[in-house]
């Protein structure tokens, strides 16, 4: 405010006015009142010489009302932009130079309207003009209501987050994409995934959709006639099922948090089930930038969790013991065997007093918990 006060020539005229404004919050807004109670009396600079700023100058008031006085040479009924004749703004600074100011300040009750309604307008159009929350101004609605963002109605995320307001453009367009996908995310969370789409997946049949058995007396299913609906089994297969989102190596505590539980796996599903328009399967698989070995305790950068965060380890290098080598080896093969990611078995190498260190990390895999899009 000092810094309006002593150089009001190097700010924006509607800059000015919101500042000004937002100093005097007991008060009226500019435009909204009879100009007694707002915050702030304008008044037209009038003078035949080239104004350098839209701000002539700015002191305070020497009549009952605002407390401040900022003369503009916008929007002004007289002097060269004006819709008055030149011969009748020429007498009114005669007059003001024989210090009789009746005719201006009569000019001012326009002038002070017409100024204040252009600056309501801007005003509604531009956030940072507002001096209200955000969440109220016209133009915020607007983008909440075309891009459904849902901030209006209340729809909260994990520990009461919204939608950014900054989304409105990636989201409002119908259908979306992945990569407006992949953008929310990336920016909200500053994590890089990789997308991937068509990913099938098995759909559970619902009970009156799978082929049963019916006595002659009553009517056959639909389900029952070959060729006209009969399914065998529970599930049926879909290869747009969903689609699969590929993290880039992270470090233990974006790997945690991503987690099952953790804040940004809560953050990362609901963004893609505002995101989604249809009810799909969402499959998340990340990656370890440094595969640390499993310990328990406080030690484990990552808690040890089955199937997620908990691998077994290569045995040491060539100072192990063959006995450990091959039981490590044998145990390997039994897993891979029974369904283990290939990359986990390790390779044994007769004669060397031990084995090569082994692709014992897994990347785990897993669905997020997105029953179905919201309303969105």
């Amino acid at each position: 405010m000092a810094q309006l006060r002593e150089q009001p020539h190097d700010f924006d005229l509607f800059q000015a006015i919101s500042l000004l404004e937002r100093a005097e919050p007991d008060r009226a807004a500019v435009g909204t009142s009879v100009g007694l109670d707002e915050a702030l009396r304008l008044t037209a600079q009038v003078s035949h010489s080239f104004a350098p700023s839209d701000i002539g100058a700015l002191h305070d008031s020497r009549q009952p009302g605002p407390p401040l006085t900022l003369a503009s040479p916008v929007l002004s009924l007289a002097g060269p932009g004006g819709p008055l004749p030149t011969p009748l703004s020429e007498l009114l600074l005669e007059r003001r130079r024989l210090r009789d100011t009746s005719g201006l300040e009569f000019l001012d009750i326009f002038n002070q309207r017409l100024l204040a309604f252009l600056y309501r307008s801007r005003r509604k159009h531009h956030l940072a003009l507002s001096a209200a929350a955000s969440d109220h101004a016209p133009l915020v609605r607007c983008l909440d209501a075309m891009a459904s963002l849902g901030r209006a109605e209340g729809v909260r995320g994990p520990h009461g987050e919204q939608v950014w307001l900054r989304h409105a453009g990636v989201q409002g367009a119908a259908p979306r994409s992945m990569m407006t996908l992949l953008a929310v995310v990336r920016d909200r969370l500053g994590v890089r995934f990789g997308g991937k789409q068509f990913v099938g997946g098995w759909h559970t049949l619902a009970p009156d959709d799978r082929a049963r058995l019916y006595s002659p007396g009553s009517s056959a299913p639909p389900q029952a006639g070959l060729g006209m609906g009969m399914a065998l089994g529970a599930r049926a297969w879909d290869q747009c099922a969903g689609l699969a989102l590929d993290a880039p190596p992270l470090q233990p505590a974006q790997f945690a948090a991503l987690l099952p539980g953790g804040k940004d796996n809560a953050m990362l599903t609901w963004l893609v089930g505002r995101h989604l328009q249809s009810a799909m399967q969402v499959e998340l698989k990340l990656d370890l930038a440094t595969k640390p070995a499993t310990r328990l305790g406080d030690r484990s950068p990552v808690a040890p969790r089955l199937g997620l965060s908990a691998w077994l380890c290569s045995p040491a290098g060539e100072g192990a013991s063959r006995e450990n080598a091959t039981a490590y080896a044998v145990n390997q093969a039994a897993a891979q065997g029974a369904g283990a990611h290939p990359g986990a078995a390790a390779s044994h190498t007769p004669g060397s007093g031990g084995v090569r260190r082994a692709a014992h990390y897994r990347q785990p895999r897993f669905l997020l918990a997105i029953d179905a899009p919201e309303g969105n």
